[in-house]
């Protein structure tokens, strides 16, 4: 008969996987104690910028539908206003603690605003966690939920003036969180000074 051709010896699934994981691993292990010594940086970065609060017009009145979740922004943070089916306003932040994902795309119930992604609800007067931290999907949002403490939502003071609607925020928000990065030759944007050539 036609010859039988022998294929080479496969090794042995387990132990290669075995190996394969002892060597990845050994990548990420290091010393227990950092041997590094670090010297003070010789870039200063400004991170004395003050709390400042005002009073900031985010959209008109007239654009708020009873029981609606409405994207914002001002001084720049992501703001959400939402109307209760009562009419009712309310400001929070437009970014959930958990991963961040964007409320306006969540439903209100019950007085909460919910997560679209792992069903979290926050009150929107007070932004207290109400219920489960991530109850949702089954399994998958307890598991991404235990990844981070459970934590309320910021909110903001609200109020109408005329036919405008006005959050009361840090207007130097952005400002401090940008000044703990440098800003040296080049920055993510290309230039120091964040613009574009």
């Amino acid at each position: 008969g036609p010859p039988i051709a022998h294929a080479a010896t496969a090794p042995d699934p387990p132990r290669a996987m075995f190996t394969a994981l002892l060597i990845a691993a050994s990548a990420f292990s290091g010393p227990a104690v950092s041997r590094v010594t670090r010297s003070p940086s010789a870039v200063a970065m400004k991170t004395d910028v003050p709390v400042k609060n005002a009073w900031v017009k985010v959209c008109d009145a007239k654009a708020l539908k009873p029981n609606s979740l409405n994207p914002t922004f001002a001084a720049g943070q992501d703001i959400l206003i939402a109307v209760e089916k009562s009419g009712t306003v309310y400001a929070t932040a437009n970014v959930c603690p958990h991963i961040g994902t964007p409320l306006d795309q969540g439903k209100i119930k019950d007085g909460c605003v919910v997560c679209p992604l792992h069903g979290t609800a926050f009150d929107l007067g007070t932004g207290k966690l109400t219920g489960t931290w991530c109850p949702s999907p089954p399994v998958i949002g307890p598991l991404t939920g235990a990844l981070k403490e459970p934590r309320d939502l910021p909110v903001f003071p609200v109020r109408q003036r005329g036919g405008s609607i006005e959050v009361f925020v840090d207007v130097n928000a952005r400002k401090r969180y940008d000044s703990g990065f440098w800003k040296g030759i080049l920055d993510a944007q290309g230039k120091a000074d964040g613009g574009y050539y």
